[in-house]
């Protein structure tokens, strides 16, 4: 595993300490944190398979995949949920 450090607000870490510890749901933050990933990840790359099938397979070949990064996004339209994506340049790629 790799180490990840994150800034979260102190109410964040307020509620995870509710949650974990002997009378808690998980055994450790990082256990929490791991679950909540995961479940993050499976929900949008859900939602991100649902979305490509009705996008323009020739939309995809005009984009730079090499330069830019399309990142789903949730808006509200009419008190409906949208699915978007947002398209950001990438300037310096890290290298772990």
């Amino acid at each position: 595993m790799k180490i990840v450090t994150v800034n979260v607000p102190e109410s964040y870490i307020e509620a995870i300490r509710k949650l974990v510890g002997e009378n808690g749901l998980y055994p450790s933050r990082s256990e929490l944190i791991r679950c909540a990933v995961r479940e993050f990840l499976l929900k949008e790359l859900e939602m991100a398979k649902n979305i490509h099938k009705f996008q323009n397979e020739s939309d995809i070949d005009e984009f730079d995949k090499k330069n830019y990064i399309k990142i789903p996004v949730n808006k509200v339209n009419k008190n409906e949920p949208v699915r978007e994506f947002k398209t950001y340049k990438i300037i310096k790629r890290l290298d772990y």
